[in-house]
């Protein structure tokens, strides 16, 4: 909807409201744009906020926070689209601006200084390193349950903290916060084909699409650095991201590496054990086949030593056993392959299942055997 005043009240026109969705006054002559802001809400009430319990590394983590209920009726009943006066603005400079709005309203000081509080706790009583201390702020936001909100634009961060659940625009403003506090170098990357927001953070090398930034993604608890084969609904990310910087940190991130590394490791695995599947199978059948014939040969010579017929058991004793010889070969061999079989599967679960804890999870595969 557009709105634009002009100097002659008759010509009033419709002031533009954009609003920025996940992967969906009078104006006067400044600013150029109004940015979503809270207004606290004085005697509002609102239910506790929920105490979170999350998997990091080699435990769990519990943590809960007080939230001002004035700060959180703001948030959710402000306006979450940007009002433009000036029509030069380009989309991508209102849409970052939403954003940034977001994030960084000042009302949420108290609500982001109390919750980094409890996350310094954690990094003092488990010494963690600035990588290690990046990646418990990550996986306590991926492991916030993720739900599509039928709404056309994002919330505040403190909404989110509240109603313990987000999808992938409301997650990642929030993680973007935290880590800009807490000085990474952190930016938004927003795919508008696929209407998907993730979080960057800075690192070594290019980064992801030449950003320099590594992926987060925070729909799920993911490798800081491994990017979604695909989203929910089947959607893949084929498009390059719109950066959106946030705050002025300078620490990166420096185990991307690593990340890829386990990340080749459970493609390849995948790859290897979808393949292998269909031959393990085959496998399976033959041998069921050959038992078949085994135990039918096997009662025609019991039934020919039952009536006194020993010429035609010694004859079929030497025909049985040539196919038992060869079925035993064949079972030695299919076990083998699922032993193997099961030893990938085992490589390939084990990471998927503890994205949570990446030095754990890369120290424990540096000691499997070669993938052959």
């Amino acid at each position: 909807m557009k709105r634009r005043r002009v100097l002659q009240p008759v010509l009033l026109l419709l002031l533009l409201s954009a609003s920025a969705g996940c992967l969906s006054g009078i104006p006067g002559f400044s600013p150029p744009v109004v940015y979503p802001g809270i207004v606290p809400v004085t005697g509002a009430t609102m239910p506790d906020p929920p105490v979170y319990s999350f998997s990091f590394q080699e435990g769990v983590v519990h943590l809960d926070i007080p939230v001002e209920a004035a700060v959180y009726a703001g948030a959710r009943a402000a306006d979450k689209s940007a009002r433009i006066f000036d029509q030069t603005i380009r989309e991508e400079e209102w849409r970052a601006g939403i954003y940034r709005s977001m994030i960084q309203d000042p009302a949420q000081d108290d609500f982001y200084e109390d919750l980094l509080a409890k996350f310094r706790e954690e990094k003092d009583l488990q010494g963690l390193d600035q990588d290690q201390y990046a990646e418990l702020i990550s996986v306590f936001v991926q492991s916030i349950p993720y739900e599509t909100q039928n709404l056309s634009s994002p919330r505040f961060p403190v909404e989110i903290y509240v109603d313990g659940k987000g999808d992938c625009d409301d997650k990642s403003l929030l993680l973007a916060g935290l880590l800009s506090r807490e000085n990474y170098k952190t930016a938004l990357l927003y795919f508008e084909p696929e209407r998907h927001m993730a979080v960057g953070v800075g690192c070594e090398g290019e980064g992801y699409a030449k950003s320099r930034y590594a992926y987060i993604e925070t729909t799920n608890v993911t490798l800081i650095g491994v990017v979604p084969d695909e989203l929910q609904g089947g959607v893949r990310i084929t498009s390059s991201p719109a950066v959106i910087p946030i705050g002025n940190g300078t620490l990166e991130y420096r185990r991307c590496r690593e990340t890829a590394e386990l990340r080749n490791a459970l493609n390849e695995t995948g790859q290897i054990l979808e393949m292998r599947s269909p031959e393990l199978q085959e496998e399976e059948t033959a041998l069921a086949i050959m038992k078949e014939t085994l135990d039918a040969r096997k009662a025609e010579m019991d039934a020919a030593y039952a009536r006194g017929d020993y010429r035609a058991y010694n004859t079929g004793v030497t025909s049985y056993n040539i196919l038992v010889t060869e079925y035993n070969r064949k079972l030695t061999g299919y076990r083998d392959m699922v032993r193997e079989f099961n030893r990938l599967a085992g490589i390939h679960n084990h990471i998927l299942s503890h994205q949570y804890d990446r030095p754990g999870t890369y120290a424990w595969w540096r000691n499997q055997s070669p993938i052959a």
